[in-house]
């Protein structure tokens, strides 16, 4: 007997979630049970669980779905949490140990948001030395970035995820994120830089394709790092105008039209940065699974074409990016360009409309990966251009990206078309789960869209657990659901005032 998938509010061991009442859930495999007898949780402070702070206690009534944790919790902690499972035929198992850690919860922000002082426009990375007086026993930083962020600290990634701080109305919410960086600061100088990017925040976005700056027309950062220190002391470094801000060599980019970027820009120049109002009223710690690379591709194929181009066929229409490895000379300018089919044999795009999806990179001489930082395609092909040199198709990986969700169905026959017809769905859902059900990930939408998910629901929980996943855009309708009733309220009292008052004076005797 064997217990699995424990997860709390269906998340695996949760890091900075708004997690309300905690709710516990688990598999049993490996018994010859029927059915579960009795259930016992344990909670505590410390992974040795000598500091318990909840304990069930044998009962027969707690569900493997969802037990709800009756615990006040504490901001910024961390609880572990096990379960003990019996049988009706006597089985027994204490299962691994798994744990949640909580946001800010209600305590007040000591960051403001800052800005750079440099034209709105320039893709900015905002910039903090600080001295740490000693080891560093745990560090958590708490952020939030608009439109796009991510942070290095010390010249290294943040965290695995990409196109924080999601997808959300943000006139409504904010949504900021928790990260461990225990492992990337050193006793000693230490340098914390925080790229930002266009995104639905800012930047080119919405149905007519044309739309820009829905939310907001400025790049802004809230950043708040918690260092403790193993004498147990513990130091705050927060975002102020001690910050400082430089160009990025991202030269341009939104999420229809890709990137340009050039490793041969060097920022010369160091610039101010100046606290912005945008409040704090708006945020929300996450509910947003983090949006990862899933998995990763290899070209099928390098495809020389009627019309003379050179094409990778990924053999799946997927959702992501390349990456790709070079060490062209200084100034060369390599260009990738993405498009679902191929027309005639040759590479195809105008399906996309006005969306370049494209991504355009300078090289400096040197040997370096190269990936996007804040778009993402839609594609099966990749039009290469600029390629010096014979092209390898081992230098090309393509990454696909979505929530993190977990499979959970699976379906097969002796039938190969009834076979791929179901890939093909599930490839759609991992396509289109992007932390919103998108209307499609390729052109100039990428939006939000109800009609889709609410028939395909079902069977994306088949595929996967989308509990936490649809919990999140739940709560974006009823966000929006509140906005809307309001606006129809003021709008009957408005017609009330303009039509209902006047026509009552005029029958008066």
């Amino acid at each position: 007997m064997k217990i699995i998938h424990l997860k709390t509010n269906r998340v695996v061991n949760p890091l900075g979630f708004d997690l309300g009442k905690p709710r516990f859930s688990y598999t049993v495999i490996d018994t010859n049970g029927k059915k579960q007898a009795a259930a016992r949780y344990v909670v505590a402070l410390d992974d040795e669980f000598q500091d318990v702070v909840f304990d069930s206690g044998t009962r027969e009534d707690i569900n493997s779905l969802a037990f709800e944790l009756p615990l006040e919790l504490m901001p910024r902690s961390r609880y572990f949490w096990r379960v003990e499972v019996w049988a009706d035929n006597g089985e027994h198992a204490t299962s691994e140990t798994a744990w949640f850690e909580t946001a800010k919860l209600s305590e007040a922000w000591k960051g403001t948001w800052i800005t750079p002082k440099f034209n709105k426009t320039i893709h900015p990375i905002l910039k903090k030395s600080l001295l740490l007086k000693g080891p560093v026993a745990s560090a958590r930083v708490y952020v939030c970035g608009l439109g796009l962020y991510e942070i290095y600290i010390n010249g290294l990634k943040a965290g695995n995820e990409f196109l924080t701080p999601n997808f959300n109305n943000y006139h409504k919410w904010l949504q900021y994120q928790t990260y461990d960086v225990t492992e990337l600061l050193q006793t000693g100088q230490n340098e914390i830089s925080v790229r930002l990017g266009n995104g639905l925040y800012k930047g080119r976005f919405g149905f007519d394709g044309h739309s820009s700056e829905i939310y907001g027309n400025t790049f802004a950062l809230l950043y708040e790092m918690v260092v403790t220190y193993r004498d147990g002391s513990t130091e705050i470094i927060v975002s102020n105008d001690s910050w400082t801000a430089e160009q990025s060599q991202i030269i341009s980019g939104n999420l229809y039209d890709g990137e340009i970027y050039d490793a041969t820009f060097q920022a010369s120049e160091s610039y101010p940065v100046r606290e912005v109002e945008l409040g704090y009223d708006r945020l929300k710690a996450r509910l947003s699974l983090p949006v990862v690379i899933k998995e990763k591709r290899k070209p099928l194929e390098v495809i020389h074409t009627p019309a003379g181009e050179t094409v990778l066929d990924m053999g799946q229409n997927m959702v992501g990016w390349i990456e790709y490895r070079t060490n062209a000379p200084k100034g060369s300018i390599i260009r990738l360009q993405y498009g679902e089919v191929l027309q005639e044999g040759n590479f195809y795009r105008d399906n996309l409309r006005t969306a370049m999806a494209e991504h355009q990179f300078t090289a400096d001489g040197r040997e370096t990966i190269v990936r996007p930082y804040f778009t993402y395609y839609g594609f099966r092909y990749v039009k290469v251009e600029g390629w010096i040199g014979q092209l390898n198709s081992e230098d090309f990986t393509g990454c696909v990206l979505y929530s993190d969700l977990d499979d959970t169905g699976h379906f097969e026959t002796d039938n190969s078309l009834i076979n791929r017809l179901f890939q093909n769905a599930k490839w759609g859902q991992k396509g289109n789960f992007l932390d919103v059900p998108t209307d499609c990930p390729q052109r100039d939408e990428r939006m939000g869209w109800t009609g889709d998910a609410q028939v395909f629901s079902g069977t994306a929980c088949f595929n996967m657990d989308s509990y936490a996943f649809f919990n999140k855009y739940c709560y974006d309708l009823e966000v929006n659901r509140r906005n809307t009733k309001e606006r129809f309220r003021w709008l009957f009292l408005l017609l009330i005032f303009v039509w209902v008052v006047p026509a009552l004076g005029e029958m008066r005797p």
